[in-house]
């Protein structure tokens, strides 16, 4: 079986078993992964932390893109982790680029813990509307403490419901469709 393959195959199995936490069925396609890591420079030689990094699809191409950026790629599902750290082995971005499988909360928590600068820009696909409310307010207050002076959260999510909750704790709130991703996407700017 082919590696693209078996990262298909967990994906699919991840959200079919684990949907609540996975919240598709498929990886982002490059479509939305290209909205979602343009506002990170070429040139940009700081922390990214990326939320859900599930097989590491938006990971390997954020990691090609800017290489001189330190990033920390956050996936609850163990397998999915795996699938992201084989993946970024295979590329050689392993060096550069941190998989932990854990809560989102987690490194958010542990940042001045671990001795790491604040981010300028946090990336997720973490779906918050299978979180609930109070435990989605809780994780997007988690980025914004997060997230150094000026920095940028950005989210992607296949519906609007969410929209409020990040707009009452990031008022600069752009939001941008991606129609051309399976399903649909939009794709949230928040600035700090």
């Amino acid at each position: 079986m082919t590696n693209s393959l078996r990262n298909y195959l967990n994906f699919l199995w991840a959200g079919l078993v684990k949907h609540g936490q996975t919240g598709g069925l498929v990886p982002s396609q490059r479509f939305l992964i290209t909205k979602m890591i343009a506002p990170v420079p070429e040139d940009y030689h700081g922390q990214i932390i990326e939320l859900g990094a599930g097989t590491g699809a938006l990971t390997l191409r954020l990691a090609a893109r800017c290489p001189g950026a330190r990033i920390l790629a956050c996936e609850i599902n163990p397998t999915l982790a795996r699938d992201c750290r084989d993946n970024l082995a295979m590329a050689g971005h392993n060096s550069r680029v941190e998989v932990v499988s854990a809560s989102a909360e987690q490194p958010l928590s542990e940042l001045g813990r671990r001795g790491m600068e604040k981010p300028d820009f946090v990336i997720s696909g973490i779906p918050l509307g299978n979180l609930g409310g109070e435990k989605a307010l809780a994780l997007i207050d988690a980025i914004r403490r997060a997230l150094g002076e000026g920095g940028m959260y950005i989210q992607f999510q296949h519906s609007l419901l969410d929209r409020k909750k990040i707009r009452t704790r990031f008022p600069n709130l752009l939001t941008v469709p991606v129609f051309l991703n399976f399903p649909p996407a939009v794709v949230y700017y928040a600035r700090r």
